[in-house]
């Protein structure tokens, strides 16, 4: 909610206030149609109520005070002959807009009061969303606190029913159920002929008694044999053999088994067998771990004399105009760049270069580093971006999309406004 002052009674104010939702918009303006289109931008949001304001061009731009509380920081805009007083911490300054031929942009951290235009000696009166003439409006932290809490109401208490229950009424006895009686049988006919017994397929195993028959005749407890001793009775052969006769001996030679290839010498001389090794018992082909040579290991000085891992990449950006600004964090270009056009890069800051035949968009183009890259985005600008890639002819950007350049690659705006990719020393 906001503070609206009234005008005197008698008292012209060249001013309008339009209010929407978090935002609130002191501009010098009566007519209707456009004050209707500004009241839908600043529900909007900040950047679509700038973009209604300079709709028309910057020469007929309003002057203007615009404050935007629904995010911390907060958004300030200033234009023209508005003034906003602002108090932050006990500390109260004003915020001008003279000797700018755009307006004045800045983020308040924690304010607690602002003041759009003049205080005026009239009545103040609360506005919540709408459009009306007044001379100027004020915004504090101590009316958005009060708002919450008078829209946050507590419902309503809900008090306990602790009167009588009546009784539940006894269930009424319906009519008793007749007894089930069958119906009498209906007289036999003619009894089906029996079918004949399907004769027994020769490759079905039929049982020769059953489990009755089975437990019937087997008895309790079956008599061991003397001579089983252990598991021999679970297997039908067990095969006994001594310690003697199961013990693993080397095969004999055998007379008729295949005569051995004889390697040539520069084959097994080239891997000695290791000391220690049966003869035979390696091929002449595999090499084994045993025969390599044991692999010297880097001493301690050695490894703490590893070289260190090169620093990040630094860049910069060199204007047309002789200034040097370092890329540590994004830039938004342009003739009056705005940090609000592009959202998605956090801790932008705008850089404001000109030219002679002021072709250059407000907010231009975007440059912000990636990694061990630059970045280039046009941001929709009137005229476009050309990019010159060391070794290459010139090329344009497509509007909104980033693209990646080198060092040393040229980025003209137009007009001979000019931005150079260069490494920070």
């Amino acid at each position: 909610m906001f503070e609206v002052q009234q005008a005197t009674p008698g008292e012209r104010s060249e001013w309008t206030v339009v209010a929407g939702g978090s935002r609130i918009l002191l501009v010098a303006e009566t007519d209707r149609a456009r004050l209707l289109a500004h009241f839908e931008a600043v529900r909007a949001g900040f950047a679509e109520t700038l973009d209604a304001l300079v709709a028309d061009g910057l020469s007929r731009t309003p002057a203007f005070a615009l404050l935007d509380t629904s995010a911390r920081p907060a958004l300030l805009a200033v234009r023209g002959m508005a003034t906003a007083t602002v108090d932050e911490s006990g500390r109260e300054r004003e915020v001008r807009a003279s000797g700018v031929s755009s307006w004045v942009e800045t983020q308040l951290v924690d304010p607690a009061t602002v003041s759009l235009g003049a205080s005026g000696s009239g009545d103040a009166l609360p506005l919540v969303e709408g459009v009306v003439r007044a001379v100027g409006v004020v915004w504090s932290t101590a009316q958005d606190a009060e708002d919450v809490g008078a829209t946050v109401a507590a419902p309503p208490r809900r008090e306990r029913d602790t009167g009588p229950v009546d009784a539940v009424p006894d269930i009424v006895a319906g009519p008793a159920v007749e007894a089930f009686a069958p119906e009498p049988e209906a007289e036999a006919g003619p009894e089906p002929e029996a079918e004949p017994e399907a004769e027994a397929d020769p490759h079905t195993r039929v049982p020769e008694a059953t489990f009755t028959d089975v437990a019937a005749a087997s008895p309790a407890e079956p008599a061991k044999p003397a001579d089983q001793s252990g598991y021999d009775h679970l297997f039908g052969a067990t095969m006994m053999r001594s310690v003697e006769d199961a013990a693993v001996r080397p095969d004999e030679e055998d007379e008729a088994a295949p005569p051995r290839i004889a390697l040539p010498g520069f084959i097994t001389d080239s891997f000695p067998p290791a000391a220690g090794r049966l003869e035979g018992d390696h091929d002449g082909l595999t090499v084994m771990s045993g025969d390599l040579p044991e692999r010297s290991r880097p001493s301690a000085d050695e490894a703490d004399a590893a070289p260190p891992a090169p620093a990040p990449q630094r860049f910069a950006v060199l204007l047309s105009d002789g200034r040097r600004e370092p890329l540590s964090a994004p830039v938004v270009v342009g003739r009056a760049p705005s940090i609000s056009a592009v959202p998605s890069l956090r801790g932008a800051r705008p850089v404001t270069l000109t030219s002679a035949e002021d072709d250059i968009s407000r907010s231009h183009v975007a440059v912000a580093v990636e990694g061990d890259s630059v970045v280039v985005t046009d941001l929709h600008s009137r005229n476009g971006t050309m990019i010159v890639l060391p070794g290459t002819s010139p090329q344009k950007l497509r509007s909104g999309e980033p693209t990646t350049v080198v060092l040393g690659t040229v980025i003209d705006l137009g007009s001979g406004a000019t931005l150079t990719v260069e490494a920070a020393g």
